[in-house]
This record gives C-alpha cells, sequence and structure tokens, in this order.
C-alpha cells in the first residue's frame, strides 16, 4: 500500500472516530499523530512538534490574561453593561460577537481576538442566562470572516501575496482582498445569526477559563487586570518585530501573577489544557496529509477536469472546491502554497489572466470552516464548546457556500480573467 493510501487512510478513521467519537476526540487526535509517525509518513521526532509552538505559548498566556477578568470580577460587571445594550436575546449577542470580531480580525491575528474577546462574549451569554457555546462559535466565524478583509488579516493572505511574488507576479496590495472580505462578512454574518446557529446545539459547556471562583470585586486588581489586558491587544494590532504577540502574552500574564490578581496556582488551572493538547495535535495530522502526497494528486485531478477549454465559470469553481476541500484537512499555509503555482500555470496554458485564479485560491486556502482539524482556532473552539465534529460539518459546508457565491459575484466585476 502506498503512502498516500495509508495516509488516506488514517484520515478517514480519524474523521470516522471524530464523528462516532467512542474515545475522546483528543484521544484519536493524538492517536492519529502517532499513527502518521509509525507509518513512515513524518518523523517520530515531529508527533508532538505541535506542542512546541508559538501557537501555544500565545494561547496559554491570554488564558491567564483573559482569566483575570474573571478573578478580578471585571467580567461581571461589563458583561451586564453589554447585555442592557443587546438585550437578552442570544441572536443580538451572536450579531454583536460576529461584527467586533469581523472588524478586529481584519487588522490582528484571529487567534488573538479569539482569545482576547472569549471571556467577554462568555460573561455577556452567563449574564443574559445562555450558554456560551453558540456566541463562542459565532466568534470564531467572525474572526475567519474577518481575515479576509486586508492582506494582514490571517497569516495566509501573506503566505500567498510572497508565493505570487516567488512565481514573478505583483502580490495583491493591503487591500487587494477587501471587496471579496466585505461580501464574506456580510453575507456570512447574516447566515450565521439568522440560519446557521440553528443548525448547532447549546452545549451547556462553561469553557475552563470561566470558571473562576467568585471573589469581592477589587477595583485595583480590576485596573490592573484591564490595563493588561488593553496593552497586550495593543501589542497585538501593531505587531512590533521585537515583541512578537506570544511574547506579550506571556508578559501579561507575569504582570497578572506578579501583581496577585491571580495565584499561580490559579493562573495554571486557567489554562484549557484539552484545548491547548487539541491544537498541539493539528500540525501532525495536517504535516502527515501533506507529506503523503494527496495535495499533488488532487492537482492532478483538477487538470484532468479543466481540459483545454475551460470556461471562467469552470475555472472557479473547480479551484475553489479543490483548494477549500482540501484546507479542510491540511493548513491554510500549505494549501495554498501548493495550489499557487498550479493556478498560475493553468492560467497561463489557457491564456487567461492570473489574477483571478490566484484570488480564489487565496480565499478558498482560507476557508477553515467546515472540520475541527482545519486550523488551530478550529481545534480551540472545540476545547471551548464540546462541539462535535457533525457540528463544524452541519454549519462549515454551507459557509463554503457563501464563499464560492461571494467569489463567483465579484470575480467577473472586480478582477476578471
Amino acid at each position: 500500500m502506498s503512502q498516500m493510501a495509508i495516509a488516506l487512510l488514517i484520515l478517514a478513521i480519524t474523521i470516522i472516530l471524530f464523528i462516532w467519537e467512542p474515545v475522546p476526540i483528543l484521544v484519536t487526535a493524538i492517536g492519529a499523530s502517532i499513527a502518521y509517525a509509525y507509518a513512515g509518513i513524518i518523523p517520530i521526532k515531529d508527533i508532538f512538534a505541535g506542542y512546541n509552538s508559538t501557537t501555544i505559548v500565545l494561547l496559554a498566556g491570554m488564558m491567564i490574561v483573559g482569566s483575570s477578568l474573571f478573578h478580578t470580577g471585571v467580567t461581571d460587571i461589563i458583561g451586564a453593561k453589554m447585555v442592557k445594550l443587546t438585550g437578552k436575546s442570544e441572536r443580538n449577542i451572536v450579531l454583536a460577537t460576529l461584527i467586533v470580531s469581523c472588524a478586529l480580525s481584519s487588522v490582528c491575528s484571529n487567534i488573538g481576538v479569539m482569545t482576547a474577546m472569549a471571556p467577554l462574549v462568555t460573561a455577556m451569554c452567563l449574564s443574559a442566562g445562555h450558554g456560551p457555546s453558540r456566541t463562542l462559535m459565532a466568534l470564531l466565524f467572525g474572526a475567519q470572516f474577518g481575515g479576509f478583509v486586508t492582506l494582514v488579516g490571517v497569516g495566509s493572505n501573506a503566505s500567498a501575496a510572497n508565493a505570487m511574488a516567488d512565481l514573478g507576479l505583483t502580490p495583491f496590495g493591503f487591500f487587494g482582498i477587501t471587496p471579496f472580505g466585505l461580501g464574506v462578512c456580510v453575507l456570512g454574518t447574516l447566515y450565521f445569526a439568522f440560519v446557521g446557529m440553528k443548525f448547532i446545539p447549546d452545549t451547556g459547556y462553561i469553557p475552563e477559563f470561566a470558571k473562576a471562583e467568585k471573589k469581592p470585586f477589587d477595583p485595583k486588581k480590576a485596573t490592573i487586570a484591564c490595563i493588561t489586558m488593553a496593552a497586550v491587544l495593543v501589542v497585538i494590532a501593531m505587531s512590533p518585530k521585537n515583541m512578537p504577540m506570544h511574547v506579550a502574552a506571556v508578559i501579561g500574564s507575569l504582570v497578572i501573577m506578579g501583581t496577585k490578581c491571580m495565584t499561580v496556582r490559579e493562573a495554571i488551572e486557567a489554562v484549557d489544557w484539552n484545548c491547548m493538547l487539541l491544537v498541539g495535535s493539528l500540525t501532525a495530522i495536517s504535516t502527515g496529509v501533506k507529506n503523503s502526497g494527496a495535495g499533488d494528486a488532487v492537482a492532478g485531478i483538477i487538470l484532468q477536469i479543466l481540459g483545454d477549454n475551460p470556461s471562467t465559470f469552470m475555472i472557479t469553481t473547480v479551484m475553489f472546491l479543490a483548494a477549500a476541500l482540501l484546507t479542510q484537512v491540511m493548513s491554510n499555509i500549505p494549501t495554498i502554497m501548493l495550489f499557487m503555482p498550479i493556478g498560475v500555470s493553468i492560467a497561463k496554458a489557457i491564456n487567461v489572466s492570473p489574477y483571478p485564479i490566484c484570488m480564489i485560491i487565496t480565499l478558498a486556502g482560507a476557508a477553515s470552516y467546515a472540520t475541527p482539524f482545519a486550523a488551530p482556532q478550529n481545534m480551540m473552539t472545540v476545547g471551548w464548546t464540546n462541539y462535535k465534529f457533525t457540528d463544524y460539518l452541519k454549519i462549515g459546508l454551507p459557509m463554503l457556500l457563501v464563499t464560492w457565491l461571494v467569489i463567483v459575484a465579484i470575480i467577473p466585476v472586480y478582477m476578471p480573467y
């Protein structure tokens, strides 16, 4: 049996176990990583490579900083005030979450936005008498939608621009992606708030960072917690070269513990280890699919489907579906790096502009909606909500259709072939 066949078999078994869930999803995720290693698809040393990442450090730091808002009583006050603005309607809270996360994620890291907003979103839901799971899923989608608005909205956008430059093309500018991103934000927000949220249940799960012991409100500690969170968010937004996001988050957590807003023990308990382990397991699964050659096989199938004289609609649809489906099981950046040279070659072969194809690949490659392991932030949300694989499919697959409709509608007007 070829490595690609073995890799796809392991992936299929992983997906079945995610859906059926006879064992915890964490056991399946780490088991899949080990299986890829002992099948010779990834090096054994890379089984746990995902845990040695800046994303894990960022998550831990932000969980502590976010939890400090619960420990000092800030979230109770903010949650109650926000509910006065939105009312107790869950849909209004979801809409507010989507709009704010879209706006922030257009210029900040989506993981940074999510970890910063999650405590406030959870507090709003608890103040209104709702479980936070659906709203936390809205936070995930809003952060993903916002990533489409500017070139810095998500890391894969910049990777796509670099790949274009390597292929001799002029990369998209800072706002080159904006018309598509705004379309996805508007339609995606309407879809989630009025249709999509009906597809998923309220699991009733409360994230670990929100399970803080209720303490008397301490104005001094509350002020420190708020200033620390604000300072970390400013650094994340500015992204200075000498202060990466994960370092800012760690410094913020040290301030929280150093000023006794939280004890070290409370800080350790605030870290959602199930969430952290799920995110760490993603790297090995994604690398296994990539190393197996499955992506190259998909690329070959695309060329066969398109033939010699495809219509522009056919090009748009096939390229979008191929990249969007692959990115549900492989990380965004590898998907885009794989498809970008293929897309440019196809454009040259059929004598059309490569720019619309590059835009399709950029957008489709970042459309990580439909599986828990499509992106680190998806796995993070599993840890916060206890949603299952099927929940992601039910709400994510229609969102892929929404994204495709936006591309089909805007490409002929804004970036014709």
